[in-house]
């Protein structure tokens, strides 16, 4: 520690600490312009330039590392007038067009002349231009360049944060100009990052662009919708209406960033497919009718179908409140534990349990890969998680965090890892058992020796890994770091190898406990609330606190305060209940804001399911295709016209805040729970959202210490609820037959993610159209070009969409997005079979160019004809 005074102020501090630093902790103010917390410093816009005894120049604070019994002075004669002479060098050639700039009013140069500025400047020339019209750097950034004053914060946020690299600069001294390769911005990410920082308005937002000003704006600080990085953000709305969104500095997991689907992906809130009244099945078609007349309907339909049983799908991305309150709802209401809370795959809950149990961090994430080593396992963390990306890279490149990487498909993150092993799909429990075991060789001795006897009589290295040396190289890794985190892909899910895959890291978990490497876990899930449905209970084997159903102490003591009783056995996943369908014994399907339509891997399949149950009730604020199948529509409230919480992947709970009024005749969705039960005449207590988060916080035992003063700001962690030492060991998984087809995998693209996002506007002006993804090996030996046409075929189906080579893609897989709604990729696939094997040739001239299942014309003739 050394000690440091500041203006009269003393405080000791770390050894390395800037004087910027220093006097940010001891609240003194020191302007700055190219200064940003998380970017080296630049040192160059010189505005936080100090006067320190004992030198004879004016420092840089940003960039001047204290030492013991430093004596700096912020505020001098000096420093005033060096200040005002930068000031008025930059205004010197800066346009004063503060009255049509859309920065006015929260502009930070305007800012610095109001507090430091001359009141006349010295010069008299003509200003530079750069360019007299704007620039439209892409569809989402426009660029006036003259007001740009090189503090170079865009440029650094691009290269060193996100790793897009799409800005530089050009031209040397007062010259220099910031833009994009050849004028335009095509290899960005359209995250907006560059625009949140740059203190001018030399860069804007052009959905924003001349809409409104920041003094107009009711601004709402909530989390966003679209994955499970939980990142917060402001939502500014004018007279009720959706203006923008921007991100806080200091505030959330993200503090200044956000993704493109974070910063321009919310506008899906005003789409045209909005649900606007209940709708019943009339003749073949839904006819919009009255809540009174609806419910008249439903409660007849829910009496003749009471003989039968009953099912229960929720979204993850609805409130926990809602989660909560629906799963009660079923199991109270409805008598079942037929109930789950995914699409795209059933959870294994009886490896899943005990692994979240006794490996899940609930803790920042900032904090979590901070650890010596960190193995992210599986999926594509630049599409699927990006603003977790910026905080690993920032990981690997700042703190010199060993980035592991075990997955089928590349991503940007590559660049910065140490070690990169890639695997056929559905081979990651493989090559994970191999590395447990070339582990538990290099580890030796330093095992207990009950322990080493235990590994050595249950695992063995897998015969596939023997000719690689990847699962060594990790082995080496692992064991060589001090403390290890490991990020898990939710994508792993989705193969009928989850179990394996999830009990070899299992194994991998227990033998760095006994390496006293203080491992901690996490998913990394693509859906906003994944981890809070999870907590919920919203799934056929666990009850709210992922507690066993079968548990008889945790289901007397809910049915007491939940005055019924809670059937006792395990109920149906999606997987069973559609089964449940087909056989003809599935009463009421009840689906809160889910379209397994689109989503579920088995689209033929689920077509007939949804059609076979009795009676189909959808409720959402959107008409999904899988509303279009429905017999009882219900509009419910979408994302920001009702509160709640979040539960995002660190186990971090934050308040989900309304912002606007729900659409036409919508009600929140914890109004139509109430009015479902009271059809069967009961009641769920309690009904509001602040009290039902208060039933949550006494019942759930990882929230039992969260208050509603504790999320106000960052949200507050949920804790692990403490459990037994130790672990079963799992055998390794049987050696997976190769493979000579090419196999398609899904997942989400950067620009899309599940159904919400396809309907914002803006995103769809920044996405590329359908894409279907390989290397450029594959696509040379079939003879394709990048951006050819091409037609995926499978033995379901078959889809047309343009062709994306990847020079870092591997052989034998097909990669293609799963949020294109016109593709209906889903029919291409079996349920039980994945990845999915397929063949892809050039497309003809008559093929259609979007996809053979439907292009987004007939997609809209097909839900005509079903709706009203």
């Amino acid at each position: 520690m050394v000690s440091v005074m500041i203006d009269g102020q003393t405080l000791e501090v770390e050894a390395g600490s800037t004087v910027l630093q220093v006097a940010q902790r001891l609240g003194i103010d020191i302007p700055t312009f190219c200064y940003l917390k998380r970017l080296p410093a630049l040192a160059s816009c010189r505005m936080c330039l100090v006067e320190i005894e004992g030198q004879r120049r004016l420092q840089p604070s940003c960039a001047t590392a204290v030492i013991d019994g430093m004596v700096v002075r912020t505020n001098t004669p000096l420093i005033e007038e060096t200040r005002s002479s930068m000031l008025d060098m930059l205004l010197a050639n800066h346009p004063l067009d503060c009255p049509i700039c859309d920065k006015g009013g929260e502009c930070e140069l305007q800012n610095m002349v109001m507090a430091y500025g001359p009141r006349e400047s010295r010069f008299r020339d003509d200003k530079r231009v750069f360019h007299s019209e704007d620039i439209r750097l892409s569809p989402v950034i426009i660029m006036n360049v003259n007001r740009c004053i090189q503090c170079q914060r865009c440029v650094r946020m691009c290269e060193e944060v996100v790793g897009a690299v799409a800005l530089g600069t050009v031209e040397k001294g007062m010259d220099t100009a910031v833009t994009g390769f050849e004028g335009s911005l095509a290899s960005c990410d359209q995250c907006g990052n560059c625009v949140e920082v740059c203190p001018v308005g030399a860069l804007m937002s052009f959905p924003y662009r001349y809409k409104a000003r920041p003094w107009d704006l009711v601004e709402t600080d909530t989390v966003c919708p679209h994955c499970g990085t939980g990142c917060q953000l402001t939502v500014g709305t004018r007279k009720g209406e959706f203006m923008r969104v921007r991100s806080k500095w200091d505030e959330g997991v993200n503090h200044e960033t956000l993704c493109v689907r974070g910063r321009f992906g919310l506008d899906f809130i005003v789409s045209r497919d909005r649900i606007r009244r209940p709708m019943i099945r009339r003749d073949g078609a839904l006819v919009p009718v009255s809540w009174d007349e609806a419910g008249d309907y439903l409660r007849r339909r829910l009496s003749a179908v009471e003989s039968k049983v009953a099912g229960g799908l929720a979204s993850p991305r609805l409130p926990n409140e809602v989660l909560y309150q629906f799963q009660k709802l079923m199991r109270t209401v409805f008598r079942t534990n037929n109930i789950d809370c995914s699409t795209r795959w059933s959870t294994p809950f009886d490896i899943l349990g005990p692994l979240v149990a006794r490996f899940y961090s609930r803790a920042p994430l900032d904090e979590v890969i901070g650890n010596d080593c960190v193995l992210i396992v599986g999926g594509n963390v630049t599409e699927e998680n990006p603003v977790t990306e910026y905080l690993l890279r920032d990981g690997a490149r700042r703190r010199q965090t060993t980035l592991l990487m075990l997955s089928a498909r590349p991503s940007r993150l590559d660049a910065d890892a140490r070690t990169v092993v890639r695997v056929p799909p559905g081979g990651e429990a493989t090559c994970l058992a191999a590395v447990v075991a070339g582990l538990v060789a290099a580890a030796g001795e330093t095992l207990p020796g009950d322990a080493l006897a235990q590994f050595g009589a249950t695992i063995a290295r897998p015969a596939a890994s023997n000719g690689s040396d990847g699962p060594d190289r990790l082995a080496t890794a692992l064991k060589e770091g001090r403390s290890v985190t490991v990020l898990v892909s939710i994508g792993l899910l989705r193969s009928p190898k989850a179990h394996a895959t999830l009990r070899q890291l299992n194994n991998l978990l227990l033998v760095l406990r006994l390496l006293d490497k203080g491992p901690a876990m996490q998913f990394l899930f693509d859906r906003a609330n994944q981890m809070g449905a999870w907590d919920m209970g919203v799934l056929p084997a666990a009850l709210p606190g992922l507690r066993a159903v079968r548990d008889d102490a945790v289901r007397i003591t809910l049915a007491r305060n939940w005055g019924a009783e809670i059937p006792s056995e395990p109920g149906a996943g999606l997987d069973a209940m559609l089964e449940l369908c087909i056989s003809g014994r599935m009463g009421a399907l009840y689906i809160a804001g889910a379209d397994p339509l689109i989503a579920y891997p088995d689209r033929d399949f689920v077509t007939q399911a949804l059609g076979a149950a009795d009676l189909l009730i959808v409720q959402d604020a959107f008409l999904t295709d899988t509303a279009g199948l429905a017999e009882v529509v219900l509009p419910a409230a979408g994302y920001g016209e009702e509160s709640g919480t979040f539960t995002n992947n660190e186990g971090r709970t934050q308040k989900v805040r309304k912002f606007r009024e729900p659409a036409f005749e919508a009600q929140g969705n914890l109004a139509i729970f109430d009015f479902v039960a009271a059809l069967r005449n009961q009641a769920l207590q309690p009904a509001t959202q602040g009290e039902i988060f208060d039933e949550i916080v006494r019942l759930v035992p990882a929230y039992h210490e969260l208050t509603p003063e504790a999320l106000a700001a960052d949200g507050a962690f949920t804790k692990a609820v403490p459990t037994p030492p130790g672990g079963e060991l799992f055998a390794p998984p049987s050696v997976p037959k190769a493979v000579d087809r090419l196999m398609l995998v899904t997942g989400d693209c950067l620009f899309h993610n599940g159904y919400l996002s396809e309907r914002s506007e803006i995103l769809n002006t920044v996405a590329d159209d359908p894409y279907v993804e390989m290397s450029v090996q594959d696509a040379a030996q079939l003879g394709l070009s990048d951006r050819d046409q091409v037609v995926v075929r499978s033995a379901q189906g078959e889809l047309t969409a343009k062709l994306k080579v990847n020079k870092r893609f591997p052989m034998g897989v097909v990669f293609v997005p799963e949020n294109y709604r016109a593709l209906r990729l889903n029919g291409l696939m079996r349920r039980g079979e994945y990845p999915c094997p397929v063949e892809v040739h050039p497309a003809t001239a008559a093929a259609r160019p979007t996809g053979s299942a439907s292009s987004p014309e007939d997609h809209d003739q097909d839900m005509a004809g079903r709706l009203p």
